[in-house]
């Protein structure tokens, strides 16, 4: 561990921080993992203005989750720019960076705890009425409304107790709570079953209306939603523009909706995709 090489540099004197993150700003963004030779993202740009959802999408290994990293400043830029409301993000503290960007990841943790008090690790003195306005925008209060003890249901080492697409509505909550000006979402219907990935990303989408959203994810449903579709491969932008306008043109999106349709299809027995019937 001492002779690991360390990910980020915080600064020795850190910048003050600015009153708003808008625009945040990444160009010519390069940045590669240690032991690595290949960049993982490579010359990456993008600009976020208020209230702009953003969908990254690509392949296992395209460098969705590095962008991720560099975005919360868990992994530091080698070539490029990364600005926060005009200030370098490497000249702010790094918990400064993450009070403006904030993480909802495939694997987010839940402690062996209430719901409550998983929600409340977002907002410590969040009271019961803003507990239940979060749960209610992840499609979760119904549930929880269910439940013998309600928010004060314990939901086991890990979320043992609860399903796969519960722990992620959980850990959307927990994130809607805390109120980041930009919220990430990484991957958040990873290892769930089609039906429940789909409906999950539906009400993530719903949820995030307004709200400066970066979804990153290797599925193509509901993406109509956001503002722009950017597509990795080898960690470089090789198509970007609003989903509907790349969807209809030969290139790297219609090929993965393709590839997609035909997966669900043989996966859910439903003959030949749609997409290919047209």
């Amino acid at each position: 561990m001492l002779d690991a090489p360390v990910p980020v540099r915080e600064p020795e004197t850190p910048a003050a921080p600015p009153a708003s993150p808008f625009p945040l700003e990444l160009a010519g963004l390069s940045a590669r993992h240690a032991g690595q030779e290949r960049h993982a993202l490579d010359g990456f740009a993008l600009t976020l203005e208020a209230g702009r959802r953003v969908a990254v999408v690509g392949a296992s290994g395209s460098g969705k989750t590095t962008l991720a990293q560099v975005l919360l400043r868990f992994l530091d830029v080698e070539h490029g720019t990364y600005r926060i409301g005009g200030v370098p993000a490497w000249e702010l503290d790094g918990d400064e960076v993450r009070r403006f960007v904030g993480l909802c990841a495939q694997d987010a943790h839940l402690f062996d705890s209430s719901v409550r008090e998983n929600l409340r690790l977002a907002k410590v003195g969040a009271d019961d009425e803003e507990l239940r306005e979060a749960l209610r925008r992840a499609r979760l209060l119904d549930w929880v409304d269910g439940l013998p003890a309600g928010l004060d249901t314990l939901v086991g080492e890990h979320g043992s107790r609860l399903s796969g697409g519960q722990r992620q509505r959980l850990a959307l909550a927990r994130a809607l709570l805390a109120d980041f000006p930009v919220l990430v979402l990484d991957e958040p219907a990873e290892h769930l079953d089609l039906a429940t990935a789909d409906a999950l990303t539906d009400d993530l989408l719903r949820a995030t209306e307004g709200r400066t959203t970066v979804l990153i994810t290797h599925r193509l449903h509901g993406l109509d939603a956001v503002d722009e579709v950017v597509v990795l491969d080898e960690g470089r932008t090789v198509q970007r523009g609003p989903y509907a306008e790349l969807a209809a043109v030969d290139g790297p999106l219609r090929r993965m909706l393709e590839r997609e349709e035909e997966t669900d299809a043989l996966l859910t027995g439903a003959g030949r995709p749609t997409f290919l019937a047209k």
